[in-house]
């Protein structure tokens, strides 16, 4: 239940986020809900992805000047939290919403 209740809160923040925006810049919601939560989504993601990338050059730095082990080089699994959970059902509620809402533009 804990973990539902903070996918849920994930989305009720990304939502008044993404919301408080739309009004900053003067758009309506729904031309900036799908983008603006595929942009959410892509800040994590990009942000432990390089982490493990700049970590993976150091351990490879060190062991070619050095010959020391630092650490092991790691493949980057993205891992699904509950926060990360919630950006994703965001993201694809913000898509079937958006489609729905200009499903005449694109028959």
């Amino acid at each position: 239940m804990k973990k539902v209740s903070i996918v849920i809160l994930t989305m009720l923040i990304e939502l008044a986020l993404l919301w408080g925006v739309s009004i900053l810049i003067h758009w309506e919601l729904m031309e900036f809900l799908f983008l603006g939560g595929l942009l959410v989504f892509a800040i994590p993601w990009l942000l432990l992805y390089f982490t493990n990338h700049n970590q993976n050059v150091y351990y490879a730095s060190v062991k070619g000047m050095t010959g020391a082990d630092a650490g092991k080089v790691k493949v980057f699994r993205f891992r699904f939290s509950p926060i990360i959970l919630g950006l994703v059902l965001f993201m694809i509620l913000s898509l079937s919403l958006t489609v729905f809402y200009y499903f005449e533009y694109f028959i």
